[in-house]
């Protein structure tokens, strides 16, 4: 893909580098969509967003895999010296349940919702995992999935800074549709890459700024 950084660094485990990793990815170049993808991707997101909220930057989110957990904000904030309730306060979280749902949210609220806040950071959680309805033919799902990235390029370019985050292939997706994911994964420069060993996180980050040097630390 034209653009690309094809630099890949490994960051180990321990917590403070893949923080730093996290916070890279709340920072996309104008025009790109960053990502947060694979297991813990979700709980790691929401702790990343606590110190941009706690700094007084409002936050927009569309959570489409009911994925949103304010404990995880809240408790990143206090380990900021926070008191767990400042952050979420400059948070809205709209919640969408059906690809329908997810399209109309992205093309017609979400930038309006950005605008009132103020917000300049857009999340949003579990985009494939709105695609399980069955009955949507396969033809509608790809036109929607399209749309759903169109407006959300549109964001990127205007400004906004837009995070994509997800678990992986969600439980219950049918099999024509496993791609959604595999392609946001793909897309998303910068983008940090999960995966559990044991107790601790291990992460791949890829894109631009994936070449800096990191300092690993227990």
């Amino acid at each position: 893909m034209a653009g690309r950084v094809p630099h890949t660094a490994v960051v180990p485990s321990p917590v403070t580098d893949i923080e730093c990793a996290s916070a890279l990815c709340l920072r996309p170049a104008a025009g790109n969509l960053a990502g947060f993808f694979g297991a813990g991707a979700h709980r790691l997101a929401l702790r990343a967003l606590a110190r941009p909220l706690l700094a007084g930057e409002p936050v927009v989110a569309v959570d489409g895999g009911n994925r949103f957990d304010p404990y995880e904000i809240g408790k990143a904030e206090r380990a900021l010296g926070g008191s767990g309730r400042v952050a979420l306060s400059r948070i809205l979280v709209s919640r969408a349940f059906t690809c329908h749902q997810m399209e109309a949210l992205l093309s017609r609220r979400l930038a309006p919702a950005l605008d009132r806040s103020g917000g300049r950071i857009a999340v949003v959680f579990g985009l494939p995992e709105t695609f399980r309805d069955a009955d949507v033919p396969f033809a509608e799902a790809c036109r929607i999935f399209r749309s759903c990235l169109s407006s959300l390029r549109r964001l990127a370019a205007g400004g906004t800074r837009v995070v994509l985050v997800g678990e992986g292939d969600a439980p219950g997706l049918p099999g024509d549709r496993a791609g959604f994911f595999r392609h946001l994964v793909r897309i998303a420069d910068p983008c940090l890459l999960l995966r559990r060993e044991e107790d601790r996180w291990r992460a791949t980050l890829r894109g631009r700024g994936a070449d800096r040097p990191r300092k690993g630390a227990r």
